[in-house]
């Protein structure tokens, strides 16, 4: 998914180019003919309002300058986590990367799933930055949106679809974020011309009053308060069916929906405990189902012939055991209750080039390992694993994530040389590293440069940069100075 680009407080209804529609804050400041004493309480208001814009102006002023300090220190510890695979990162609209543990998409796409504790602070404690957050895969695809901050507002508590912020009869997308729209209504002014409805992070309750709506292809109810799948099953031409960060406790009524052509389903963040309903849905390439209550995937799941991504992060899972799916190419499984590894996932998932472990507790890597020949990025971020296995079959392997293991021996490190692709790897933190031991470091350092020479990227230290500069019209290439 391509990261949506989003405003706060900015909602839209697009028709047209060539139709008059008013939308986002002119509609909420827009006056009816005739109530012209309404009019003029708004003058009123707004007059207010920038006078007290104009001392918060001043007050701003003295605030930045003492946040200058702060912004130092904060860039570089920053420039560090920027580097680090599944680290937070500032999304589009607020997505999130989503409280990061939401099984979700890749880097700023997908985000990591971490959970960090804080502890007291006693007396007299110097205060000390804490370290940045390790790296871990993508256990998610967005996250939740951030609310902006308001001043009071005597403003209704919410506002109203086709009332507040018009529909245009023209409109084939209606798309309002953080709107406070309560109920999907008055959608019926669209009827059969409505393509898209996208109303992210506000308040709807209930999916209701889409009859007219029968050509709707993409449904996107995002981060609102929906408890139950209802009224869409005449809804046959949807591709994308979008309900995460809802609360949704089962998806059973979606065995009731023909979606013959729907290719995207997102339900991350919910209370669903089994996965049930969806497994007539054969045209599905990409399922998110990370931050639930599951515990387990049905054999049915094999049904899914056309699946290509599979997300199932931040779950309760204890087994690895998945049937065969020959179009899957990227599967999370971060942050569940893993202890073992099954056989039999290696040879049903034969396909895979991106498959995401971390933070579970497996132990070493099993011989089967060997048959992920298509593995392009594999993350194995905190678990057990005591040694690095030489798999010399993962020839396209370009990114390994095995930081904050149990890994002591640094011989362990010769092994890489057995991936001849590798671009970036993470092993900081294993015991063999000894952190804060200069001189071990530098051995940790110096042991996997001499393995793998060609790597462009130590943990969250990048190494060879290829630059390329274009002077007098010719393009030339200048390498980078590899750090000492």
């Amino acid at each position: 998914m391509v990261p949506r680009h989003r405003i706060p407080w900015c909602s839209t209804s697009f028709a047209n180019p060539t139709t008059a529609s008013y939308g986002g804050l002119m509609s909420q400041g827009y006056v009816p003919p005739g109530q012209f004493e309404d009019l003029l309480n708004l003058i009123r208001q707004a007059s207010a309002a920038s006078e007290r814009a104009m001392n918060a102006a001043k007050y701003a002023e003295m605030a930045a300058s003492a946040a200058g300090a702060a912004g130092q220190q904060a860039v570089v510890r920053a420039m560090h986590m920027a580097n680090a695979p599944g680290a937070p990162t500032a999304a589009p609209f607020s997505p999130g990367a989503p409280d990061p543990g939401v099984d979700l998409t890749r880097r700023n796409h997908y985000r990591a799933a971490m959970d960090v504790d804080s502890g007291a602070e006693g007396p007299n404690v110097e205060e000390v930055p804490p370290p940045p957050l390790p790296p871990a895969g993508p256990s998610a695809r967005r996250t939740r949106v951030q609310l902006p901050d308001h001043d009071h507002d005597d403003g209704p508590t919410y506002y109203r679809l086709g009332i507040d912020y018009p529909i245009d009869a023209d409109d084939d997308e209606v798309l309002h974020q953080c709107a406070r729209i309560k109920k999907l209504e008055n959608l019926e002014a669209v009827g059969k011309k409505l393509r898209k409805l996208c109303l992210v992070a506000n308040c709807v309750e209930k999916i209701e009053n889409l009859e007219t709506n029968t050509n709707l292809e993409h449904l996107e109810l995002y981060q609102n308060m929906v408890k139950k799948i209802e009224n869409i099953s005449h809804l046959r031409n949807l591709t994308v069916l979008d309900l995460s960060f809802n609360k949704i406790r089962s998806t059973e009524p979606l065995a009731a929906c023909p979606f013959e052509y729907l290719e995207n389903l997102y339900l991350s963040s919910n209370k669903i405990v089994d996965v049930e309903g969806i497994f007539h849905f054969t045209q599905l390439k990409m399922l998110e189902l990370g931050s639930n209550r599951i515990r387990a995937i049905p054999e049915q799941v094999s049904s899914l012939v056309n699946l290509k991504e599979l997300w199932l992060g931040k779950n309760k899972i204890t087994s690895m055991s998945l049937p065969a799916l020959p179009a899957l190419r990227h599967l999370s499984l971060q942050n569940n209750r893993l202890e073992s590894w099954e056989p039999s996932f290696f040879r049903n998932l034969a396909g895979l080039t991106h498959l995401y472990l971390g933070h579970n507790n497996l132990p070493d890597l099993p011989d089967e390992f060997a048959l992920l020949a298509d593995l392009v990025e594999v993350d194995l971020v905190r678990n057990a694993i005591t040694q690095i296995k030489p798999i010399p079959e993962l020839q396209k392997l370009q990114e390994l994530w095995m930081n904050d293991n149990k890994i002591e021996d640094l011989a362990q490190i010769a092994n890489l040389a057995s991936f001849p692709s590798l671009k970036t790897i993470y092993l900081e933190r294993n015991p063999m590293q000894d952190l804060g031991n200069k001189q071990a470091e530098e051995r940790y350092r110096e042991a996997i440069l001499q393995a793998v020479p060609y790597i462009e990227q130590l943990d969250a230290e990048r190494l060879n940069i290829e630059l390329k500069v274009i002077s007098d019209g010719t393009e030339r290439q200048v390498m980078g100075i590899r750090r000492a």
